[in-house]
């Protein structure tokens, strides 16, 4: 009993201690998993900029249709992303007169060796720059904010010489024209939704807003064609791979082999033994012994009577003698032999049949001397 109680406690002790090893050396903490945008967010690059100007007091929505950029808020600010070959010159030129009467664009450079119409009507030249590949200090005028920025791009802005509001770097240039403001960046990284929260992007991209006094934001996105292969892939592409593979499988399947083709396997033949025997294997389970009985003994005495003609002629006492010479049996043997017929035993069946295969062994050695 003192036994179990000693166990026991040392058994508590040891707990206790571990215990308190694991909270001393261990600590729960917090970690952030970085996951990819879904839903909405993975539609709309600017959704987080939206919900940011909303919570400001400010009205945003997007744009999905040409026909909608007529309806541009007088004073407001219209964020413009690259790839916008739809847009036609007439259509450029509207924008280029809603800036001048009040509006404010915050357009993005098209890539590098892509034609833009947009900066060629506005008078933007992409002209090279070193890149930093680093995060920048900028300082906001009339505010003695700095911020800290990240700018992406290998080419930087040249703006014609005037009303210029902010430059950061010549990767983002801001300058008046008209009674409007435009702003042009190699770049909106900084305002969409991956980067908005990360260094001073959301202060940088209030800053803009507020060059104009509209509170009025819109984005235009231009959706993209729809694709059939492009929806399989992103939606069904484990029932595609699995669909490839079973296909190419088949297709192995059936297609010609090369090489020397293969000859058909010829006809199965049985021996003239299989089918004596096969035969014989009827009869003796269909009851009809007695028909292989005679059938053996038959054959071997018209064998004898064949190489001794006057056998069949002899007496009784005379034809037993030669048999039972000829087969090296006993003459009571020979007797039964002669005499055989109807059913009988399967021990005497065989001894039957031993006794005619040697009279045509016999006959055989014969015929050879």
């Amino acid at each position: 009993m003192k036994t179990r109680l000693f166990l026991a406690a040392g058994l508590a002790v040891l707990v206790a201690l571990a215990v308190i090893w694991w909270r001393n050396n261990f600590e729960r903490v917090e970690v952030k998993e970085r996951v990819g945008a879904s839903g909405e967010a993975r539609l709309r690059q600017f959704l987080a900029a939206e919900r940011f100007a909303q919570r400001m007091g400010w009205s945003a929505s997007e744009l999905r249709s040409l026909p909608e950029l007529d309806t541009l808020p007088a004073s407001g600010v219209l964020v413009l992303p690259n790839r916008r070959q739809a847009l036609h010159p007439g259509r450029l030129g509207a924008l280029a007169g809603w800036v001048e009467k009040g509006g404010h664009l915050i357009a993005e450079a098209e890539y590098g060796g892509v034609a833009d119409p947009l900066l060629d009507l506005l008078g933007v030249k992409r002209i090279d720059v070193p890149y930093a590949g680093k995060p920048m200090r900028v300082e906001l005028p009339r505010t003695g904010r700095t911020l800290t920025v990240f700018l992406p791009g290998t080419y930087g802005l040249a703006v014609p010489g005037g009303d210029v509001r902010l430059n950061v770097g010549q990767k983002l240039v801001s300058f008046g024209k008209g009674r409007g403001v435009v702003t042009v960046a190699t770049s909106l990284h900084f305002a969409r939704n991956q980067a908005i929260g990360s260094h001073d992007h959301a202060e940088l991209f209030w800053h803009l807003m507020t060059l104009t006094p509209g509170r009025d934001l819109r984005v235009y996105w231009a959706p993209g064609r729809l694709s059939l292969w492009g929806s399989l892939k992103e939606n069904a592409a484990p029932a595609l791979a699995a669909s490839v593979l079973v296909l190419a499988l088949w297709l192995w399947s059936i297609v010609p082999r090369f090489g020397p083709v293969t000859p058909d396997a010829p006809p199965g033949r049985r021996r003239l033994l299989d089918h004596l025997r096969a035969s014989g294997r009827y009869y003796w389970t269909k009851g009809l012994r007695a028909r292989l009985v005679v059938a053996a003994r038959d054959a071997a005495l018209r064998r004898i009577a064949r190489v001794q003609p006057d056998f069949a002629a002899a007496a009784e006492g005379e034809r037993i003698s030669r048999l039972s010479a000829l087969a090296g049996i006993s003459k009571e043997e020979a007797h039964r032999f002669i005499a055989a017929g109807g059913a009988m035993r399967g021990a005497d069946f065989i001894k039957l049949a031993q006794h005619a295969q040697r009279i045509h062994s016999a006959l055989e050695k014969g015929s050879k001397k």
